[in-house]
């Protein structure tokens, strides 16, 4: 008997969560790409905010970076640079107001440009916990999605991150992130992540919404149209 609208069967499985999380971190952006745009920063009883975005891509031989950079008010910056390795943690640099630290994903907790976007947020910090689980497989979006569970070794931030990947591009070898959902140390929901326009291979538009906080952030990119 098949039940319509029945949720699909926890999976749980160790071994493909691995798989799937190793291949998210093994992806690696094939030229270099430097995309200007603006995050819009929704606060309650406020009004909104806009700060100027650039984000580019550095590829490297064994590792790639994510370099973010802001533009604040009274002339400030800021910039993020997260280095990406297949096989072992991010690394992270952040400058603001003349102050540059370095550190490792599990103390990249700060929030980037008094956004809703945590450092490690931006760094997909999640793909490199020990804990990766296939927790089920369900469609999103309209579209159908491995859900990968990540769990960090010691919580801080987060307890555990769910994560809807597309399969369509997993198996073209590109796994996508869709959306997401991140849970406080007390196992409830933070913050929920979501992909809201993609296009011909490039993200046009994503959200970040803090459900306990009821702020958001939206990344708005300008794109070019050939």
């Amino acid at each position: 008997m098949i039940v319509f609208g029945a949720s699909p069967p926890p999976l749980n499985d160790p071994i493909e969560g691995q798989k799937l999380a190793r291949q998210l971190r093994g992806v690696f952006p094939t030229e270099a790409v430097v995309l200007n745009g603006v995050m819009r920063i929704s606060v309650p009883n406020a009004e909104r905010r806009e700060v100027p975005l650039q984000s580019k891509v550095v590829v490297g031989k064994e590792s790639w970076s994510s370099v973010y950079t802001a533009r604040l008010s009274a002339g400030q910056v800021e910039t993020l640079t997260v280095r990406h390795f297949a096989e072992k943690p991010n690394e992270y640099e952040w400058s603001r107001g003349g102050t540059t630290q370095k550190f490792s994903g599990e103390k990249a907790t700060d929030s980037f440009a008094d956004s809703d976007f945590a450092l490690l947020d931006l760094g997909l910090e999640f793909f490199h916990w020990p804990t990766q689980l296939l927790a089920t497989r369900m469609m999103r979006k309209g579209r159908g999605c491995d859900v990968l569970e990540s769990r960090p070794a010691q919580t801080n931030l987060y307890s555990r991150v769910l994560s809807w990947i597309d399969q369509e591009s997993r198996a073209e070898g590109q796994p996508g992130l869709l959306m997401a959902e991140a849970y406080d140390k007390n196992g409830k929901l933070l913050k929920e992540f979501e992909i809201t326009d993609f296009k011909e291979g490039q993200v046009r538009e994503m959200e970040l919404r803090n459900r306990q906080t009821k702020t958001s952030t939206r990344l708005v990119f300008e794109i070019d149209e050939k």
